[in-house]
């Protein structure tokens, strides 16, 4: 993915059939990408063996992060829109969320309000790319417990 341009800094550990990387836009405090080796644009391709490392990830990843950053709640996404970029390939957004004010390494990041539970994730969103040096420490965080 030539959109990880950060390799060493924003790919946090590879499996058998998925690397588990950090997003880069860090506006939920964790937020982080599944990504299958394989090529493959349907989770109808994956086999057993790909579906069963998928969950044991996302269940390492769940602990993780709850140890690390403590959200009060995770949503999981499976998109398939910037194909431009990756060609559809098949990959999950793990994504914390906040009920509360969180701050790590000096930075206040995102968290949900009433007024933002009511709005959908888009319009929510911030496309913020922390820097390097940020991404980081919240990966050696992530590192401490996966």
């Amino acid at each position: 993915f030539d959109s990880f341009a950060d390799q060493e800094i924003d790919f946090i550990k590879e499996f058998k059939y998925w690397f588990l990387a950090l997003n880069w836009q860090q506006g939920f405090l964790g937020r982080c990408a599944l990504i299958l080796k394989a090529h493959k644009t349907d989770e109808v391709e994956l086999t057993d063996e790909e579906v069963l490392e998928k969950h044991k990830i996302y269940c390492l990843w769940r602990e993780a992060v709850t140890k690390a950053f403590n959200p009060d709640k995770i949503n999981q996404a499976q998109l398939g829109n910037e194909e431009h970029i990756h060609k559809g390939h098949l990959h999950w957004h793990f994504v914390p969320r906040y009920r509360r004010p969180i701050y790590f390494a000096g930075i206040a990041f995102q968290h949900d309000t009433p007024e933002t539970q009511k709005l959908s994730y888009g319009e929510v969103h911030k496309k913020i790319v922390h820097p390097a040096e940020v991404r980081q420490k919240i990966k050696e965080e992530l590192l401490k417990y996966l």
